[in-house]
């Protein structure tokens, strides 16, 4: 082999590595490249998510920041109103009976003493929504408390043709319980049973105990609730009715944690729904 042709061989075989060494570099750099790449997409899309939460942090506070005033507010006006509110209903009962010899006249004035009602239940309602709730755990008869939420709803049980069905293990099921507390629970649950039967139905309360619990379970038999509704109708000024606040079982699922219970719903479309609530039972130490 003549010098020139080794000289030429060993220039191209050094080429031939450098091209190798070259296309190893640059393989690197691409990969090196992706990787800075892809890292880069993933500090973008951080700090993307991180603005978007911070976003949605700064509107939430708005969102309570305003919430908060309303509720100042509307325990402002429940205050006051319920005055005048307590007033009007002494005198309409007054009134109711000295109609009573007069049908047409008492009907009216009984409208009137319904209409009372509900906004004595909604001024309650937001009361109890606005309020920080301190219970004071009782010894308290579940059967009786639910008669009297039963005798309060006597006139709209009867204007809705609902029949009451009882179902009680014992004559008298003793739940630790703040009696304040419990009592505006089932007269939200009583009352929103029978609003969902607006062509008549049954409401059926069982109250009963099992394992160191009492249940309170309060069915109808009215148009039942979507399965993707059943979580939202606890959410505050949630409501499907045209007439409603949205606030009857936010103010009951929030007195039942209060409470140390919990209320939880089942329901069919079509054939009803049944709100349970479930307390501690008292013991007789409690009593």
């Amino acid at each position: 082999m003549t010098g020139d042709a080794r000289d030429l061989r060993e220039a191209f075989a050094s080429f031939t590595s450098a091209t190798a060494r070259l296309e190893r570099e640059y393989a690197a750099l691409r990969g090196r490249l992706a990787r800075l790449t892809a890292e880069l997409e993933e500090k973008n899309r951080l700090l993307s998510a991180s603005l978007e939460r911070e976003r949605r942090l700064e509107a939430e506070a708005l969102r309570q920041s305003r919430l908060a005033a309303m509720g100042e507010m509307a325990a402002m006006l429940a205050h006051e109103v319920r005055n005048p509110l307590g007033a009007m209903e002494l005198f309409t009962g007054l009134l109711l009976q000295d109609l009573s010899e007069q049908p047409e006249a008492r009907r009216l004035a009984q409208q009137v003493a319904s209409g009372i009602v509900d906004l004595n239940h909604l001024v309650t309602n937001l009361l109890e929504f606005t309020r920080t709730q301190s219970p004071r755990a009782a010894a308290v008869d579940c059967c009786a408390l639910a008669e009297d939420a039963l005798r309060y709803t006597a006139d709209l049980r009867s204007e809705q043709n609902v029949e009451v069905v009882r179902c009680h293990a014992a004559p008298a099921v003793t739940a630790l319980a703040d009696p304040d507390l419990l009592r505006p629970v089932l007269l939200n649950l009583i009352r929103n049973a029978v609003q969902a039967m607006p062509e008549g139905g049954t409401l059926t309360l069982t109250i009963g105990s099992a394992d160191a619990s009492v249940r309170v379970a309060i069915a109808d038999t009215g148009v039942g609730i979507p399965p993707a509704a059943r979580e939202e109708i606890f959410r505050p000024f949630y409501t499907t009715r045209t007439r409603g606040t949205g606030l009857g079982l936010a103010v009951a699922r929030g007195l039942v944690t209060a409470m140390g219970g919990s209320l939880s719903v089942e329901s069919e479309v079509g054939l009803g729904t049944t709100f349970t609530v479930e307390l501690p039972a008292a013991h007789e130490e409690d009593a």
